[in-house]
């Protein structure tokens, strides 16, 4: 699968979440139990204003404590569109073997691409669970996503930053398997 235009569709899914959400809907729990919607899409928003920076090559030390501010602010709609505008113009530009650097190491771009990808689409299904829109994944990508982070699962458990992975049957469909690999009940 090309890992641009994965990046593309999961984040036009999780903007399309995005752009329905209400701010009286901003206290409602969501599938990540420590945040309600407005702390996830606090996250959402943050890991996607630091795309731009990290495929344009920067360190997390250049970037600092840029986005440690409110993101959101009166704004979501422009803001939350911004900040996918300059991820997107990044990511045309960045080689899938260029070399980026994250938090925990230097990788390829294609690895930090693939991350955002997945991070954007569970997000978007948890923010639509929490705002009542039915979020649908295109089963190629949740297959990719899905293949991609299974054998990655024993780490992911050690990190922390995921919920437990939920056993589900073999015969489940792609997305109830994707999700259930990250911890979610569909």
């Amino acid at each position: 699968m090309d890992l641009k235009d994965l990046f593309k569709n999961c984040l036009k899914q999780a903007s399309s979440v995005v752009s329905q959400v209400k701010t009286s809907q901003f206290k409602d729990p969501t599938p990540d139990t420590e945040w309600d919607v407005k702390d996830l899409i606090r996250h959402m928003l943050y890991e996607l204003s630091w795309a731009a920076d990290i495929l344009d090559g920067k360190t997390v030390a250049e970037v600092g404590n840029k986005y440690n501010t409110d993101l959101i602010n009166d704004n979501l709609k422009k803001n939350w569109q911004s900040a996918g505008e300059r991820a997107l113009d990044s990511l045309n530009l960045v080689g899938l073997n260029q070399i980026i650097h994250l938090s925990y190491g230097d990788f390829k771009a294609s690895h930090y691409i693939q991350e955002q990808a997945n991070d954007q689409l569970i997000h978007a299904w948890d923010l639509g669970s929490a705002i009542g829109v039915e979020v649908k994944f295109d089963p190629s990508i949740a297959e990719f996503l899905y293949e991609a982070a299974l054998p990655r699962q024993p780490e992911m458990a050690t990190t922390g930053l995921f919920a437990p992975a939920i056993k589900v049957p073999e015969s489940t469909d792609i997305q109830t398997k994707l999700l259930a690999l990250f911890g979610r009940r569909s």
